[in-house]
């Protein structure tokens, strides 16, 4: 089995990958506290404090200046190693049907999508 990426890619890919780490975490972040108040609105019948919506606000907030590095981190990449760059969105894009996968309930193993 081969590495999706070689060292010396992974390398230069890293302040991509890591913004787009970063990414993917506030959005997590921000949609698990969405979720969180509609779950005690709908359940409770229980509005959201200002207090409340102010962390959510800033939460997208976070989401929005992460997604803006990431952009920003990308095109740098593009620019100076494109074949880097199809690496690295490719990997992206290996993780995230892998990861589908074991979200909507499989295991990740041999039944379905594998990261070779």
């Amino acid at each position: 089995m081969s590495a999706l990426l070689k060292d010396d890619t992974r390398e230069l890919v890293s302040p991509a990958l890591i913004a787009y780490n970063a990414m993917e975490t506030t959005k997590r972040r921000h949609f698990d506290y969405l979720n969180l108040l509609e779950a005690k609105r709908k359940n409770y019948n229980i509005e959201a404090t200002g207090e409340e919506r102010e962390l959510l606000a800033s939460l997208l907030t976070d989401h929005d200046h992460a997604v803006k590095y990431f952009k920003d981190e990308s095109r740098r990449l593009q620019d100076s190693a494109p074949e880097a760059s199809v690496s690295l969105f490719k990997y992206i894009g290996r993780l995230n049907e892998v990861l589908e996968h074991v979200e909507a309930g499989g295991s990740g193993n041999r039944a379905g999508p594998q990261i070779q």
